[in-house]
């Protein structure tokens, strides 16, 4: 008896999740069943996409939700938080291995693995530090600016797949210069495709706003290419998806590798974890609870460590799935793991239909999530703090922080580029 009470203490300081789970109410469980399904059903798609942004196989994209759906459930302090692929990291993702991998060659999925692994490092560091004190700097006009960003570098990047055209830069201002060079090669099929897609997700997003969107928007899309035959008529489809779930394996990579990823896997545990802890913290205040901004630490870089051990890639948290996840009543983390065991069944049994998503309706996808990273009402209120005469000594300082903010990651994410 003494010995459960032991472990019952510690708990509180390095599961919270565990200790949620442990104490969990049967009243919960509707919400968080319904709630986990319906993300599930959110992020397949989602996730395949958010793979091909950050320049793995869509599958990929699958598996990195795996490993951080358990640890997270388990570490992390937020009860609704879902973790895993997601935009921003992604897309830093393939802006810091594809320059390595067009200079020297190499394996593309071991240098995304060895990055997760290098991202989980960083941020544990940050743990052991308690470098957690820092979110406190962290307000949403600081995460504003680069937002926009990434959204601008996520839509460029998917105009050769909406097109159907094979486009070689990586800048912004050179996809989009080399799309609209190539608009006689436009392939029809496979833009009308992915433009119904796009506003079947505007659609049913305004008139349904807890409908799973993208699924139902993909799977449409597959149903058009079997009834078609658009995949013979030039629309790319994702294709032959290995069988299984990911295996445990230690990035076969050498020093000279690690090295050029330093900076990149730095700045990506920052953005990460920025990203983390606000969403966190903004339902943590929305649902009259708390969170651990160190503890969070923890938690993102232990669910980074698990993907670079099972073939992932880096990740962080998603404020759209913790939407959906809210507004149908999660509770706890037990909504991510119905989600997770929804998540290994299509992968058991329904790789087939997986294969024949349209590459077009994922594109769409990726940009459908792009715009709803920008804010505008937010830039007009920082763009008045300087018409203003009543501006506030804080709103300033997070108005000037937000500006050097953005700078920096307007050159993590891609826009400048070595």
């Amino acid at each position: 008896m003494n010995v459960q009470l032991k472990t019952y203490k510690v708990i509180p300081l390095q599961m919270p999740g565990l200790k949620r789970l442990l104490s969990y109410q049967r009243t919960w469980l509707r919400g968080d069943v319904l709630a986990g399904v319906t993300v599930a059903a959110y992020l397949i798609p989602q996730c395949m996409a958010y793979g091909e942004l950050a320049g793995v196989e869509p599958v990929v994209g699958l598996w990195a939700i795996l490993p951080p759906m358990i640890i997270y459930t388990l570490l992390g302090s937020s009860p609704q938080l879902s973790v895993g692929p997601e935009s921003t990291t992604a897309v830093m993702t393939a802006a810091a291995i594809a320059p390595l991998i067009a200079a020297n060659g190499g394996n593309y999925a071991s240098f995304a693995s060895l990055l997760a692994l290098m991202v989980g490092v960083v941020c544990i560091i940050g743990y052991i530090a308690k470098l957690g004190f820092l979110a406190d700097l962290l307000s949403k006009p600081i995460l504003t600016g680069y937002m926009a960003g990434v959204a601008v570098i996520m839509i460029t990047g998917q105009l050769g797949k909406i097109g159907g055209i094979g486009i070689e830069a990586n800048t912004v201002s050179g996809e989009v210069g080399e799309f609209l060079s190539q608009l006689n090669r436009i392939h029809w099929p496979t833009l009308i495709l992915a433009t119904l897609v796009l506003f079947f997700l505007f659609t049913i997003q305004r008139r349904f706003r807890t409908a799973p969107g993208p699924l139902l928007a993909v799977l449409l899309a597959t149903a058009a290419v079997a009834l078609f035959n658009l995949d013979e008529r030039g629309v790319a489809i994702v294709g032959e998806i290995p069988a299984g779930l990911p295996q445990f394996a230690l990035p076969s990579l050498s020093v000279q590798d690690f090295l050029p990823l330093v900076a990149s896997a730095i700045g990506i545990a920052i953005v990460g974890y920025s990203d983390n802890v606000l969403t966190a913290r903004a339902f943590a205040n929305r649902n009259h609870y708390k969170i651990d901004a160190n503890q969070e630490l923890l938690a993102l870089g232990t669910s980074n460590l698990g993907n670079g051990l099972m073939q992932g890639f880096p990740i962080s948290s998603s404020g759209s799935r913790t939407v959906i996840g809210d507004s149908l009543g999660s509770k706890t983390q037990v909504f991510s793991l119905v989600a997770l065991v929804v998540v290994v069944l299509v992968l058991l049994f329904l790789r087939p239909l997986l294969a024949q998503f349209p590459k077009a309706a994922l594109g769409a996808i990726v940009i459908y999530a792009a715009t709803k990273l920008i804010e505008i009402p937010e830039f007009i209120r920082l763009g008045q703090f300087r018409r203003s005469e009543s501006v506030s000594g804080s709103d300033y300082n997070s108005w000037s922080f937000t500006n050097r903010y953005f700078d920096w990651r307007w050159h993590c994410c891609g826009f400048i580029r070595h």
